[in-house]
């Protein structure tokens, strides 16, 4: 079992999630993917086991490996979080970025120019850029990879807000401030914006249709 045979087998299972070819609680039946990909079985094993660490997929009792399907609530939590998250990295970001700027703002002049085309497509890859390159330049890799996780488990809910709702490109004006702040050396106030940024998504995210969510289990009183 090769490291890049298992690293294939996570690209194409969270490369399926996010485009929707495997959707929220959908199955995964290991057989498939040994045929499809020419992989051992134990290759597909280990490929599952770091996505369910990593929350994209979940391994129940008498049902197996499935795409991880979260309940509202759950959505609204890992946003809350991602938000505190994000807007610290920005914070530790932001010195590197105050003192060279080229590259952030080279990333905000390509968002722009895939907002003014409404090029969908361009404009998410350049979203997920902007938020790995500010990860990367806060300098904490422990940060960083809670950061890129929570991203990972909810991959499929973030797609959806992509391909339904036009109204993401109102999210660059975020990016811009976000920028604006950190190439100016304010750290608090970038971090803000980033953290407003998220919590914005978390509302897109939230306006999806029940359809999208598993349903919440009744409490007993």
């Amino acid at each position: 079992m090769s490291e890049s045979s298992v690293e294939s087998v996570v690209d194409m299972i969270t490369d399926a999630v996010r485009t929707g070819r495997l959707a929220p609680g959908m199955r995964l039946v290991e057989a498939e993917f040994t045929q499809n990909l020419g992989v051992s079985r134990s290759t597909v094993r280990e490929g599952f086991q770091r996505l369910i660490a990593a929350g994209l997929l979940i391994s129940e009792r008498h049902r197996g490996v499935s795409v991880r399907q979260f309940t509202r609530k759950q959505v609204h939590d890992l946003y809350v979080l991602r938000a505190t998250l994000e807007a610290l990295g920005v914070a530790l970001a932001t010195p590197h970025v105050h003192t060279s700027p080229t590259e952030v703002l080279d990333l905000q002049r390509r968002m722009d120019a895939a907002e003014t085309d409404r090029d969908l497509t361009l404009f998410s890859q350049l979203n997920t850029e902007f938020h790995h390159y500010l990860a990367d330049l806060a300098d904490n890799e422990y940060l960083k990879s809670v950061i890129l996780q929570f991203e990972t488990s909810i991959y499929w809910l973030q797609f959806r807000v992509l391909v339904d709702q036009q109204s993401v490109f109102r999210t660059n004006q975020d990016h811009r401030d976000i920028v604006k702040y950190m190439v100016s050396g304010q750290a608090q106030e970038a971090g803000a914006a980033m953290q407003q940024h998220i919590l914005n998504a978390g509302e897109m995210v939230q306006a999806l249709p029940s359809s999208h969510f598993k349903r919440e289990l009744a409490t007993q009183n």
